[in-house]
């Protein structure tokens, strides 16, 4: 495929000389991988409410104060009912044949109380069905329990001493979920397990078939009673002509927690870090005040740079 190049006018703001140094500086000297290392494997996953994200947010400050930058802060903008913080999980079939089952649980959910052994049964589909359960749920799994019937069997799985439910993913891909809206006097009490789709299919192909299934699962998911104070980074390279006028460099610090927050958004959040590295390490003057934003809340639905918006609408013109 062949592109045809267009002409583009830039009014450069900076000196052959500067840019210069700031090439130098990003391609001979570069941190932005240190930055991502101590982000996502030090710290790890960041959901939002979590103890990890507040110390992401510690960080992210504290590196921004070691620039040099002015009023490095971290910024409340609200907070969550309830924290939430996820332990190590793992999943295995041990009947009829051994095989580790690759799952997970969305945020804000149940875990197990300890590692959790049992049969592995069809979920009922209809009220005849759970009649005809009665007396069997104790320390067993439902496999693929109807969306219409979960608040229904929810009841009943506690009822009778039940594990919870096991269920597929999409495909390969195991995403993760979850909403905060919870509270702290009805915190979720059934796991549901997700399953990677071929685990799944593994599964549900032996309970079809009549065999006798057991599997163990063992998910540490916790709560946090709250309220979890929740903030936003903020750090600036201050204007030396337009101080109150503003360029934005930004990206969110928040992740899901199925997995590290590497590519959403610790990349974001890596060369947002590493932009204000390199203008500080070059001793760089701008016009106008850059201000470096690291958002929370991102994944709930930008909820850190809304709140941020509506409490700073003075200075949205510039």
């Amino acid at each position: 495929m062949l592109f045809r190049s267009l002409p583009v006018l830039l009014h450069a703001q900076v000196t052959p000389e500067q840019f210069q140094a700031i090439q130098n500086e990003g391609f001979a000297k570069s941190k932005v991988m240190d930055h991502l290392d101590h982000l996502v494997n030090r710290i790890g996953p960041r959901l939002t409410g979590s103890d990890n994200l507040t110390v992401a947010c510690e960080w992210a400050r504290d590196t921004f104060a070691a620039m040099g930058l002015q009023d490095a802060r971290i910024e409340e903008w609200g907070t969550f009912a309830v924290g939430f913080n996820r332990g190590p999980w793992w999943g295995r079939m041990t009947k009829p044949e051994p095989m580790e089952l690759v799952c997970n649980t969305d945020s804000w959910t149940a875990g197990t109380k300890r590692p959790s052994r049992g049969l592995l049964l069809p979920a009922p589909k209809d009220t005849a069905g759970i009649a005809a359960l009665a007396g069997k749920l104790k320390g067993a799994w439902l496999l693929d329990p109807p969306a219409g019937m979960l608040k229904e069997l929810q009841a009943v799985v506690l009822a009778e001493g039940g594990f919870g439910f096991v269920g597929g993913g999409r495909g390969d891909l195991l995403l993760t979920g979850g909403s905060p809206r919870i509270e702290w006097d009805k915190l979720p009490e059934v796991p549901f397990v997700r399953l990677r789709g071929d685990c799944h299919d593994k599964l549900a192909a032996l309970v079809k078939d009549g065999k006798e299934v057991e599997v163990e699962f063992d998910i540490r998911n916790h709560f946090r009673k709250g309220p979890i104070p929740l903030y936003n980074v903020i750090a600036d390279l201050p204007g030396t002509e337009h101080p109150d006028e503003f360029v934005v460099v930004s990206g969110h610090i928040d992740s899901w927690d199925g997995a590290t927050g590497t590519t959403d958004n610790g990349t974001g959040t890596a060369t947002t870090i590493e932009a204000a590295r390199i203008l500080t390490a070059i001793g760089a003057k701008p016009k106008r005040t850059i201000r470096f934003m690291l958002w929370s809340g991102e994944e709930q639905g930008l909820l850190g740079s809304r709140a941020w918006v509506q409490k700073h609408k003075d200075e949205m013109t510039k």
